[in-house]
């Protein structure tokens, strides 16, 4: 299946304290990292309304460039 290149956008959001710490722990507890763990939620929240079909998949590590192949021949 191909999938088209979704590059990521920055954005800020304002969370309430107890929130937001809760959701560290919860990041933490699930071995990602804040933002990784934030944008898996809500993706799943998307998914479950309807708003992104249910086969998409998030757009995978992209820092250090293209580590897809080996380099060698």
């Amino acid at each position: 299946m191909l999938t088209a290149f979704m590059p990521r956008k920055r954005t800020t959001i304002t969370l309430d304290i107890e929130a937001l710490e809760a959701f560290r722990r919860l990041a933490k507890k699930a071995n990602m990292s804040l933002p990784k763990y934030l944008e898996a939620l809500m993706i799943s929240h998307a998914k479950s309304e309807g708003e992104i079909p249910q086969s998409y998949e998030p757009l995978g590590e992209t820092r250090g460039g293209d580590r897809t192949t080996s380099g060698e021949s």
